[in-house]
């Protein structure tokens, strides 16, 4: 097999993985943009990326917390077709921290941000907790 057809197929299968993957947690993508399609605020898989995000981050960014649950989950703004076309689905939470303190959490689900642009993406931001300002000041960019 060459090179060329093996990173076709490569490829090919990458991108199979990843929209059957989006159609198993519940399909957000719509090619012919006639249904913008991004999860709910409490979608466990939106809270599992909540967490994710959270989790990632880097230690002298986050100061080593983790958010252990989340309630009061609220969407506090939606927007699409303004300046950009990506539809954004903008969030609130309290969330329990791992040094047991509870702290409102803030978060944006953003259509087409995920993996090659298939599926969704979430960016999430905890105020007070945000030292290089990554999200503005109080976590202006995620926060609506």
């Amino acid at each position: 097999m060459s090179a060329l057809f093996r990173l076709f197929l490569l490829t090919l299968l990458l991108a199979s993985a990843s929209l059957s993957t989006a159609r198993a947690g519940g399909v957000y993508f719509d090619i012919n943009k006639r249904d913008v399609r991004v999860p709910v605020c409490d979608a466990p898989s939106v809270l599992s990326a909540v967490k994710r995000t959270i989790a990632r981050a880097e230690y002298a960014y986050r100061g080593g917390l983790t958010v252990e649950t989340m309630d009061r989950v609220a969407q506090t703004s939606f927007t699409q077709n303004r300046k950009s076309p990506i539809a954004r689905r903008y969030c609130r939470a309290r969330a329990y921290l791992s040094n047991g303190r509870a702290h409102p959490l803030y978060y944006m689900i953003e259509e087409y941000a995920g993996f090659v642009g298939v599926s969704w993406n979430v960016e999430a931001c905890l105020p007070g907790h945000d030292r290089w300002k990554v999200h503005d000041g109080y976590c202006r960019t995620v926060r609506r």
